[in-house]
């Protein structure tokens, strides 16, 4: 599941590298750093896009009420184990539905969780280098950004 407004950031800083010859420079280490934090953002945003559509599949009211104000609450971090344990809160098979098609992806879910890690270290980190390259990540990207579709075929939303 590609994300737009990523997808629109990556191409105006590889563009922005290319252009200005920036690569390998402190520019590219602080444009990476901030394509972490986003990317991450727009994952935790449309995980909890997906929960509230499947919620909405109820037409309950309550039900819905209940999922938009206590989503953000219960789900903290956007790492698959985490994603899993939140499925699970919908009943064991929508975990084992997001674990099976996970198992045929293995390289997305590493990419993914690489992503989240490693925007925690960018995030809590004194020091202004980024702990994973511009072209690292955009590869972490393009394949970890599959497990969003796992997620959404988890909560029967296909």
């Amino acid at each position: 599941m590609r994300l737009t407004r990523v997808d629109h950031a990556i191409d105006v800083c590889r563009r922005h590298l290319e252009d200005s010859r920036s690569s390998g420079t402190e520019i590219e280490a602080f444009l990476t750093r901030y394509l972490l934090i986003l990317i991450c953002s727009a994952f935790e945003e449309k995980i909890e896009d997906l929960v509230h559509l499947r919620a909405r599949k109820s037409d309950d009211g309550g039900l819905i009420a209940f999922v938009d104000s206590t989503v953000g609450q219960v789900f903290r971090s956007v790492k698959t184990s985490e994603i899993g344990g939140l499925l699970n809160r919908f009943g064991t098979d929508y975990k084992d539905r997001f674990r099976q098609e996970l198992n045929d992806n293995q390289r997305a879910e590493t990419y993914f969780n690489s992503i989240v890690s490693n925007r925690h270290d960018t995030a809590h980190s004194v020091d202004s280098n980024t702990p994973v390259s511009f072209g690292d990540l955009i590869l972490f990207y393009e394949e970890g950004h599959v497990v969003l579709d796992a997620i959404k075929v988890a909560l029967r939303l296909d």
